[in-house]
């Protein structure tokens, strides 16, 4: 499909990211680039265009909104929807000021996120 829009989902917990990607899948208005690193993602990121970028806070290698940081520094223009199991206020702000577009809380419903996909692409 040529209107795809491209995202690049970037979480370390395997189960987690296969089902939220086989589940963004089903629309067919999706094409989907996993990363499971911080490293990895940022490497793709720099590389490709992305129309929405979902990033994990917490991965293995560095934290979620120092990628956020970097990835914004390295001129990547693509919004950033940052995902946490952490839901205080001062969280949302670290993610919002490390360049984040949204963030998000898990658990989450999958057509929150999604209306919230097709929001920051409009």
């Amino acid at each position: 499909m040529t209107n795809e829009k491209q995202i690049l989902v970037v979480d370390d917990d395997d189960l987690f990211r296969q089902t939220l990607t086989k589940r963004m899948r089903l629309n067919e208005e999706f094409a989907l680039t996993e990363a499971t690193t911080g490293t990895d993602a940022l490497d793709k990121a720099v590389s490709a265009k992305f129309d929405v970028i979902i990033l994990d806070v917490g991965l293995p290698d560095m934290d979620g909104r120092e990628i956020c940081r970097l990835m914004r520094q390295k001129g990547v223009r693509a919004p950033i929807i940052m995902l946490t199991g952490a839901d205080t206020d001062a969280d949302a702000i670290l993610g919002l000021d490390a360049g984040a577009d949204d963030y998000v809380t898990k658990p989450f419903k999958i057509e929150v996120l999604l209306a919230r996909i097709r929001s920051l692409i409009r």
